[in-house]
């Protein structure tokens, strides 16, 4: 915004100013709510690109993919949740209802 006076406020894109409803880790067709903070963990796929999400949804995640890791840096305990959970999952869970 070139010559604007410095008490005007900076217009925003429209989906900068609504809140993000679920956690990046969510698949688009999973139904499931988040769990707890968007940020409570990081999942590490084998090609070492990550995403932060919930625990619910960094589960699902683990669940359905082939050599990923829940980042080193989380917490034992949100990492132990996760690993557990996923454990229990099929991959892509979602589309088999659970």
């Amino acid at each position: 915004m070139r010559n604007q006076p410095p008490d005007l406020p900076v217009p925003r894109p429209a989906a900068a100013s609504t809140a993000r409803v679920r956690c990046p880790a969510a698949a688009a067709k999973d139904p499931t709510p988040c769990e707890g903070p968007h940020d409570a963990a990081t999942i590490v796929d084998r090609h070492g690109r990550e995403v932060a999400g919930c625990v619910q949804h960094c589960a699902r995640l683990l669940a359905g993919l082939d050599g990923a890791r829940v980042h080193p840096f989380v917490p034992a305990p949100q990492s132990l949740e996760i690993y557990f959970r996923a454990r229990e999952l099929p991959p892509f869970a979602w589309e088999i209802g659970r």
